[in-house]
């Protein structure tokens, strides 16, 4: 099942500890703010991104992921999208029901959005056999054999695949980085303020 961690670059973190040296406590508290607005930030995006280059639903995009936020003692944080490739079912495609008739209609799908519908080459749509109105009735499938059974669905790309792809990748990662950027000015400027109120308290 493939995987995908995003990662950025925290360098900055290292730099605010240096400079506030002696106030370990102040720094890891700013540090732990930081990284926790942004790990929600890359989760929000992440689910924004991905459908502005690919024909999948946000849903289908944000249930892959999982976040570990850090906490004072351990900054380690992430975002995770793990998933197997997904099937057609995910995607717009046409026609959209079996039909019935001596000539089978080409299944079109659409995947990537910039590039519209493409033909499949060895897809028919066919039911599911799915009872409950909430599951997937209909889907592409291919034939395994050249015997009418067994059939099995056709996939294409995973989430996690989705998300390296250079031009999401990139977007998230700059997305990422500038909210990373951002909030550690704010919380190295709510620490000086703090150390400047204990220094004129004392």
């Amino acid at each position: 099942m493939a995987q995908t961690i995003i990662t950025i670059d925290t360098s900055q973190l290292e730099k605010l500890a240096k400079e506030f040296d002696g106030f370990d406590k102040e720094v890891a508290e700013a540090a732990c703010h930081a990284l926790n607005r942004t790990v929600d930030h890359v989760f929000t995006q992440i689910g924004r991104i991905v459908p502005k280059h690919y024909a999948i639903k946000k849903k289908d995009v944000t249930e892959t992921l999982k976040k570990k936020k850090p906490n004072s003692s351990n900054l380690e944080a992430s975002v995770i999208s793990t998933g197997r490739r997904l099937s057609f079912a995910h995607f717009p495609f046409t026609p959209k029901t079996p039909r019935r008739g001596k000539r089978t209609p080409t299944v079109m799908v659409k995947i990537k959005q910039e590039k519209g519908k493409v033909r499949s080459r060895q897809g028919f749509v066919a039911s599911t056999g799915a009872k409950s109105a909430d599951k997937i009735q209909y889907n592409v499938f291919k034939r395994l054999g050249k015997s009418r059974l067994p059939i099995a669905p056709i996939r294409t790309l995973s989430v996690p695949q989705m998300i390296t792809n250079a031009k999401v990748a990139e977007e998230i990662q700059k997305s990422a980085q500038a909210m990373l950027e951002q909030r550690m000015q704010h919380e190295m400027k709510r620490i000086m303020t703090s150390i400047d109120k204990n220094i004129k308290g004392k």
